[in-house]
Formats: C-alpha cells, sequence, structure tokens
C-alpha cells in the first residue's frame, strides 16, 4: 500500500510542478532546446564542464535499474510497469527540471588547488525553508545510507552475479578486482570520476541502445501487441500474484518505484552533480536535467522492456523468486546467443562501475556538509573513513542478498524522494523557466 501512495503522490507532486512552470518543455519544446545551445560565461572548474555534470548524473541513474530494474518491474508488476515508469518519468521531469535549478542557484564557492568549484545540492536548497536544518540533516543522512545500499551494494551485486553466471568465475576474485578499481577512481577525486563517466557512459549507452534496436527491429510485426498488451496490463484489475493484488496497483507500485531508482527525479541526488557544473545558467542545466530523464526512462528503460517482453518475460508469473541478472542474460542470449550475454555483463559492470563510483561523489558530499562546522582536518578524516568503508563495501557484496537491497532500495529511495520532492514545491518561486528569460 505504501508503495501504491507514494506512486499518487509522485504523480500529484510532478503535475504541481508542471502546472506552476507552466508545462513549458512540453509546450515549448523548441525553446528549452534552444536552451540547451544558449551562449554563457564559463567560470570556475573547466574540467567539470556542464556535459561532464550531466554525464556524472547519468552515471548515478544509468545503472542497474535501465537494465536489471526494468526486469525486477516486470517480473513484480507485470508488463504494465512499463507504462508506469514512463508516466513516472512524464510526471517528473519538471522535478527534475526545478531541483537541478535550485542546485544551481544556491550553490558554494570553494578554492581547491588555485581553481574555484561550484558544490551544491538539496542540502543547500532545503535549508532555505523553515526548519531548513532539519531537512537538510535528515537529506543527508537518507543519502548517505543510499550511497552504500543503492548505489553501492545493489550495483555490485548485480555486476559480480552477471560476471560469474557468464564467464564462471569465482565471486571472491571479482569482488576483489572491483574493491582495487573503485579504490583507484574513487580516491582520485571529482574529476578522475568526471573523465571516467565522461568517457564511458555516452559509449555503453550507445552500443547498448543498438544492440536492444537490432532486436526490436528483427521483432517489428510483434511490436504493436506488445504495447497491447503493456496497455492493457497498466490498467488491468484482474487479481494476480501470491497477495490476489491487483494487476494496475502492482504495475504503479513497482513501476513508478523503480522508475524513480532509475531516472532518480525528486530524489535529490543528481543535483549534487549538475551544481558543480562551470555554468551561468541555471536554467540550461536544468534543461538538461530533463534531458537525463528523457534519456534514461524514454529511451534505455523502454528499449529494455520491449526487448524483454519480446522474448517471453512478460508470460512468467508475477512474483516468483527469480535471479533478475539471469534472466535478463537469458533474454538477450536469446537473440544474439552467448556473445549476448558477454556484452551484456560488461555493460552492466560499466554501467555499475559508474554509478559506484558516482553515488560515493553523492555520499562524501553528504558527509561533507554534515561535517563543515567540524573543521576541515575532521572534515577530511570523516570523508576518509566513508569512503574506506564504502570501497570495502564493495568487496562484500558478492554475498549481499539482492531480493533485500531491493527492498531497502525502495524504502531509501522513497523517503528521499518524498523530503526532497516537498521541499522543491516550496521552493517553486524561486525557479525561472527559459520562456520567462527572453
Amino acid at each position: 500500500m505504501s508503495g501504491f501512495i507514494f506512486s499518487l503522490f509522485l504523480i500529484a507532486a510532478g503535475g504541481y510542478c508542471a502546472y506552476r512552470l507552466r508545462f513549458f518543455c512540453f509546450l515549448h519544446p523548441i525553446s528549452a532546446i534552444k536552451t540547451l545551445w544558449a551562449r554563457e560565461t564559463h567560470g570556475g572548474d573547466a574540467a567539470y564542464s556542464p556535459f561532464r555534470a550531466l554525464t556524472v548524473a547519468l552515471a548515478g541513474t544509468l545503472g542497474v535499474g535501465n537494465i536489471t530494474g526494468v526486469a525486477v518491474a516486470i517480473l513484480l508488476g507485470g508488463s504494465g510497469a512499463l507504462f508506469w515508469m514512463w508516466v513516472s518519468a512524464l510526471f517528473t521531469m519538471l522535478i527534475k527540471y526545478a531541483e537541478v535549478y535550485l542546485a544551481v542557484i544556491t550553490r558554494q564557492k570553494r578554492n581547491e588547488g588555485g581553481h574555484t568549484r561550484y558544490f551544491g545540492g538539496p542540502m543547500r536548497y532545503l535549508g532555505m525553508l523553515r526548519g531548513g536544518c532539519v531537512w537538510a540533516v535528515l537529506f543527508c543522512f537518507l543519502c548517505i545510507a543510499a550511497s552504500v545500499v543503492q548505489g553501492n551494494l545493489l550495483q555490485t551485486t548485480a555486476a559480480i552475479s552477471c560476471v560469474v553466471h557468464t564467464f564462471d568465475v569465482s565471486a571472491v576474485m571479482v569482488s576483489a578486482v572491483f574493491c582495487i578499481a573503485a579504490a583507484w577512481l574513487i580516491f582520485g577525486g571529482r574529476g578522475r570520476i568526471a573523465a571516467f563517466c565522461a568517457s564511458m557512459i555516452p559509449l555503453m549507452s550507445a552500443l547498448y541502445f543498438v544492440m536492444c534496436t537490432v532486436v526490436i527491429l528483427r521483432c517489428a510485426a510483434q511490436v504493436p501487441a506488445v504495447f497491447a498488451d503493456i496497455f492493457e496490463n497498466a490498467f488491468s484489475l484482474q487479481a494476480v500474484g501470491a497477495g490476489g493484488g491487483a494487476s494496475m496497483l502492482l504495475a504503479m507500485r513497482h513501476g513508478c518505484a523503480k522508475g524513480v531508482f532509475t531516472h532518480e527525479a525528486g530524489c535529490g541526488t543528481a543535483p549534487i552533480s549538475h551544481a558543480g557544473a562551470a555554468t551561468s545558467r541555471p536554467e540550461k542545466q536544468a534543461v538538461l536535467g530533463i534531458a537525463e530523464v528523457f534519456v534514461d526512462t524514454m529511451v534505455l528503460c523502454t528499449v529494455t522492456g520491449l526487448v524483454l517482453l519480446l522474448s517471453g518475460v512478460g508470460e512468467l508469473p508475477l512474483g516468483a523468486e527469480y535471479d533478475f541478472q539471469g534472466v535478463v542474460l537469458d533474454a538477450f542470449r536469446l537473440w544474439f546467443g552467448d556473445r549476448a550475454a558477454v556484452f551484456l555483463s560488461i555493460s552492466i559492470v560499466f554501467y555499475a562501475f559508474a554509478a559506484l563510483v558516482c553515488w560515493s561523489f553523492y555520499g562524501t558530499e553528504c558527509l561533507s556538509y554534515l561535517l563543515s562546522d567540524c573543521g576541515e582536518i575532521v572534515t577530511k578524516r570523516g570523508v576518509a573513513v566513508y569512503l574506506s568503508f564504502y570501497v570495502l563495501c564493495t568487496f562484500i557484496g558478492a554475498w549481499a542478498d539482492p531480493a533485500q537491497l531491493w527492498q531497502i532500495s525502495d524504502v531509501l529511495t522513497m523517503a528521499m524522494t518524498a523530503l526532497n520532492t516537498c521541499g522543491v514545491m516550496m521552493l517553486l518561486r524561486h525557479v525561472r523557466i527559459p520562456i520567462c528569460n527572453k
């Protein structure tokens, strides 16, 4: 029931934000697109460009959620869950716009190594509210917990499972390699993380999209029937699953929850990355946030869902115990043989690894905020302890229970989203849209 209430809350909040922001990205798409090419004065950390800020944010969203998360939503909520993932994306696009905009206008400057760099996120703009300190601290604690569960354990568990399943190697060895590589990137700082994400995310996304598109084109005649099944199950009141829940309620619950897990609109994490962009125009960076949601859910989650449904995943009984990574690998293996399993495993590893290092940055920023009044030395030591524990978690990920991790991740995601989205709605008066800046 809590998942259903959360779905209704998210749709209502998204509708409210869209109304207050005049539905501008839907009614004025050309103005929104032109904003991306608007001239501006760059400053600060030149290595952290608006594009790199976008790729770092995408690294946090384009993870296991786009592949395994879609399979979880369909296997637990039916094919209609894909429809509710679309709904969650469309209704929350302007929440993402607003939170990124607020993050950019409330960010703070720091001088590091002779460069002026920007840092911000929900912990900064939530402070504008009455009792904002409490809001900000609560968000930071939730984000740090989510970084360990959702950003680390869940990602590494899925990646290690795929590698072991495909290459028949030791989970301990894979965990050790992950741990060493994560330490090298994470302790390298934001610049190294941004460079890794900027080089890997576009390449892996393009290759994965092409592979899914090949399957869809090969089964073009069946695609209309798949879409019909998606819409039928999205609104079906037929009792399904072990608990006898209505198909529509299950689809809404898992579709919206997994949708937020993958595009993170309203969750408050992506604004932490976007706040660091060397940009002088908050509306431009905020439109990139809209593009982030579109690419993540409307494109990559959609093609993943279509491939799974064309492979027969939608015919499996809902709510059963599944090896979610194994189901995805088997679906792609059906079309491309064992070569697909190899490529998909590599894709999941890179996606998971990008999300892993990105979430370490989110957790570090939240912890730095919590320790900001304790002095620079205490802050540095606290961050070092957190990162050391974070890297260690990549090693123990092989022994974590995926089902429990998904449940904990859903709770943390819903809590963060509810907290951050309520704050964003109360701060909408500070948000400007591109058509108002002409």
